[in-house]
This record gives structure tokens, C-alpha cells and sequence, in this order.
């Protein structure tokens, strides 16, 4: 069977206050309670029997472990025919010994993920609002987290030289691995200019991550890829690009049930607690986007699979046909991003 991709937010509520962060509001007002989260579910499961679907779902926030159902939201994805497998986004500072425990005696619980911005002290408590001390013990915490787990590392124009570190710290820590993805500027990070990678930077940046995995540093080969995985191996490392499923096999929930085509993109298409899933999925406007709908050098782009990143033209231009403006290729003339977001 095929496999849908969701990113749930089930509660906007939070205990820190990282600068980059997407959200604008951390409080539980508008998270759906219980009932409301089950019914949400059943209209997602309709959806996915109808189109022969396979679920794979990343719970997250805020900060997931905070919301009062949390484990009852696990026990229905634990027993529900549909889910495939899923994991769970952290910034780890409620982790601990027995819910590690717990966590490893789940069948479908795959991947364990925690937030990070830095490896180094300084870029680590700049970003995020907690000890640096209580960043290391979160992760001897989690590496005894039987399956796969993970760090989540979001792309600063601060913290690129983090990236070495971010080896070391994988095996000395004995995790699986870690991820990058670019910072996007929305939520409360929307005003810090001096947070939106540029050009440059992701384009060395992806190099670095090519030759430290051995692999030729020829970008033609990852254009295609929004993120990118990177696991420790025996004898070296491997590395994964992840492709955009906006709009093919995949979107965001929110705590609210409103959906987007993916976190990065607050575009909304509907509402799952509300609307039947499968009119949401049918109005996407991302899934109707060809080639000649693009504007710009995305238009005209050679990379038969790459359309550009839909949800950054659409978070600094305000126009999802826009051209991507972190392009590996673009050379013509186009402004800073962050001239066109006038900040």
C-alpha cells in the first residue's frame, strides 16, 4: 500500500520559547479535546481506506507530551489499522526514564526526534530558552530509545557551523542520527532577518553534507530535496534527501484540526475536525501545480522532479508559483529574501 505523510500538532501549548519558532500563540486555548481529536482521526482513517492509503504521522506541538490526552491519542494510533507507524517530535525536557520505557513498548512508535539548534553552548541557549546542561541530559536520556532517534536540526544563517558537531555529538551520544531542514520565517521567528539562510550558505552547507558522507558534492544530484537525513553507520555515514509531499502524499494538521500543505506553509485548505478529509485533499491547490504554472526560473527549471520549495516562495514572496528563492541553480537577478519581506 501506498503511504500518507501527516505532521500533527496536537497542542499549540509549549514550555519554552525558542526565537525561531513557528507558532505565535502557546497556550491551549484552541486545542481540540479528546472526543473532538477522535473524530478528526475516524475522518482521516475514511479517507485513507477509500484511497488504499497507509498512515505514517509525526506527533508534535507545542510540545506533545503537554497535552492531557497525550497517551490516549498513542493508544489510538497504536490500534488503529490504518497507521503504519509514527514517531514524535520533542524538545525532550519532559523526558524521562519511565516514559522512554513506555515508549520503547509500543509496537508502531518508530522514531524518537528532538529539537536542536546548536551543539555549542552559546548557539544552543541563544536559540532555545533552557540550559545547555539540561540539553545533554536530555540526550543521554534519549539514547536509550531502542529504535531510531534522531536530532532536529533547523538551519540558522547562525548555527551553519554547527553542522560538524552535529557528528560528533550523533556518536557520542550513540543517537541514529540527525536531520536538517532551512528555517522558514513564520510564527514568532517571522521579524529575525538575521535567522533566513541565504543562498550561499545552504548551498555550502549541503556540499559539507555531501563530503562529510563521502558522496560527490555535486548538487544537480539533491536539487530535488527539501531536508535531508543523515544516519550513522558502522563504518561511515549515509545520507537521505526528502522530497516535498505537499500536495502528493502528505500535509500538516494543527492543534485545531486546520490543515496545511505542510508546517512550513500556513496556507489553510480546510479543517479535519470539521470538513471531510477527502473534499480537504481534493481542494488542495498544491496538487493541481504543473510546470507551467511556475513563475520565474522554476518555469523553466531542467530537473524534471524539482519544483522549487512552494512553501518558502510562498512564506517570503507571498506567492506559492513564485520562484524558490534558495535555489541551488538561480543565478539571474532577484532580491534577498529578505528585501522582499521588507524586514
Amino acid at each position: 500500500m501506498r503511504v500518507f505523510h501527516i505532521q500533527w500538532h496536537i497542542t499549540n501549548f509549549c514550555n519554552l520559547r525558542c526565537k525561531h519558532c513557528y507558532q505565535e500563540t502557546f497556550d491551549a486555548s484552541d486545542d481540540l479535546i479528546f472526543s473532538d481529536i477522535q473524530k478528526l482521526f475516524t475522518n482521516l482513517s475514511c479517507f485513507l481506506k477509500e484511497n488504499n492509503l497507509n498512515l505514517t504521522v509525526d506527533i508534535t506541538g507545542g510540545e506533545p507530551f503537554l497535552h492531557p490526552d497525550f497517551w490516549g491519542i498513542i493508544e489510538m494510533l497504536e490500534g488503529s489499522d490504518v497507521v503504519k507507524e509514527y514517531g514524535i517530535i520533542t524538545n525532550g525536557t519532559l523526558l524521562k526514564a519511565d516514559i522512554i520505557k513506555k515508549l520503547n513498548s509500543l509496537s508502531k512508535m518508530k522514531t524518537l526526534k528532538v529539537s536542536c539548534e546548536g551543539i555549542e553552548r552559546d548557539r544552543f541557549e541563544y536559540v532555545r530558552n533552557m540550559p545547555y546542561r539540561r540539553f545533554l541530559d536530555i540526550l543521554e536520556i534519549s539514547a536509550n530509545f531502542y529504535r531510531e532517534k534522531l536530532l532536529m536540526f533547523t538551519l540558522l544563517e547562525k548555527n551553519a557551523n554547527q553542522i560538524p558537531l552535529l557528528f560528533d555529538t550523533v556518536r557520542k551520544y550513540n543517537l541514529s542520527g540527525f536531520i536538517v531542514e532551512r528555517f522558514f520565517p513564520i510564527g514568532v521567528g517571522k521579524q529575525l532577518k538575521d535567522f533566513i539562510v541565504s543562498r550561499k550558505t545552504w548551498n555550502v552547507t549541503i556540499r559539507q553534507l555531501l563530503g562529510l558522507c563521502s558522496l560527490p558534492q555535486d548538487l544537480y544530484n539533491v536539487a530535488e530535496y527539501r531536508g535531508f537525513k543523515v544516519i550513522k553507520k558502522k563504518n561511515g555515514w549515509e545520507i537521505f534527501g526528502a522530497m516535498c509531499v505537499a500536495g502528493k502524499y502528505g500535509c500538516a494538521i494543527m492543534h485545531d484540526g486546520t490543515v496545511f500543505p505542510c508546517r512550513r506553509f500556513p496556507l489553510k485548505i480546510g479543517n479535519a475536525a470539521s470538513e471531510p478529509f477527502n473534499e480537504i485533499w481534493d481542494a488542495n491547490p498544491l496538487r493541481k501545480i504543473k510546470r507551467q504554472n511556475l513563475k520565474g526560473f522554476c518555469k523553466t527549471c531542467k530537473i524534471r522532479k524539482c519544483y522549487g520549495c512552494r512553501a518558502l516562495a510562498y512564506c517570503v514572496y507571498g506567492d506559492y508559483l513564485a520562484v524558490d528563492p534558495l535555489c541551488f541553480f538561480y543565478e539571474g537577478r532577484i532580491l534577498h529574501p529578505l528585501m522582499m519581506i521588507g524586514i
